[in-house]
């Protein structure tokens, strides 16, 4: 029996979270935690090891989760939860240089950088009044420099570091972004990139983390397209004669290399060696 599960970042899906924080780039935890309960439902099934196969997805900043996540795990993703693949789109593979291209100056500061902040203020006004007291002088987080931000990095600094313990802002990007993790992934991975992703410094395509480099240990292949945003792949313009698809392009290839590596692929290359 195949089964689909959506996990949602908390406070990402119409219930409110419960605490200061919520989520951030690298937050694994509820994954990690989704996982372990795979493995007791199987064990209490007397599926030992476990003999369900799992696919992880994940998208923008999930996707970043995703692959950190299978970093952390190693090995432990094949032997332990029995994970076959990963899939990541529009990942933002290393916060340290994109936060900035999305901060520069120009159409894609004052469109999507202040529409996003604009999002951020209003959490962290929610976040003052529901646990803070609505206390302006909180010592939790700044609020003040949070509604003075005028980039994500400024928001970053004054909101997620101190909430979470990061020491500032690049000290939460190095932490947690999956570009320090794509080494140790241990499953076949397919990363789908936009080279005109309006949140992507469009001169970082890192394909030397991937073996189809040469260099890569990782089973990764990154996917760098000349068209498409941040998750835009949606019903591309038909040649004549071409019918229109009924999804759109990127869930296409997504469901495209699942299927491959779950028919054809019966040992993963860690388990080959």
């Amino acid at each position: 029996m195949k089964k689909v599960t959506c996990l949602n970042f908390r406070g990402c899906s119409g219930e409110p979270n419960d605490t200061l924080g919520g989520y951030h780039l690298g937050f694994t935890d509820d994954l990690r935690q989704y996982l372990e309960l795979q493995v007791l439902q199987q064990q209490r099934e007397e599926q030992e090891p476990p003999t369900t196969k799992l696919y992880l997805a994940g998208f923008s900043l999930g996707a970043n989760a995703v692959l950190k996540c299978l970093g952390e795990l190693g090995t432990d993703a094949i032997h332990r939860y029995n994970i076959r693949g990963g899939m990541a789109l529009c990942v933002p593979l290393d916060a340290t240089v994109n936060a900035p291209f999305l901060g520069k100056p120009g159409f894609n500061q004052i469109v999507y950088c202040q529409n996003l902040l604009r999002t951020l203020k209003t959490r962290a006004h929610y976040q003052l009044e529901r646990f803070c007291d609505n206390d302006v002088t909180t010592t939790k987080f700044d609020y003040e420099a949070c509604m003075n931000a005028k980039t994500i990095t400024e928001f970053d600094d004054a909101f997620v570091a101190p909430v979470y313990g990061y020491k500032d802002a690049y000290d939460y990007y190095q932490q947690t972004s999956s570009i320090y993790y794509l080494d140790t992934i241990a499953v076949p991975t397919l990363v789908l990139n936009s080279k005109d992703d309006p949140f992507m410094d469009p001169g970082f395509c890192p394909i030397e983390k991937t073996r189809e480099s040469g260099d890569g240990k990782a089973p990764i292949q990154m996917v760098y397209t000349k068209h498409g945003g941040h998750l835009g792949y949606l019903f591309h313009r038909p040649n004549r004669g071409e019918v229109i698809p009924d999804t759109s392009w990127a869930s296409t290839e997504l469901g495209r290399f699942l299927h491959h590596i779950h028919t054809q692929q019966h040992t993963t290359p860690e388990e080959e060696k």
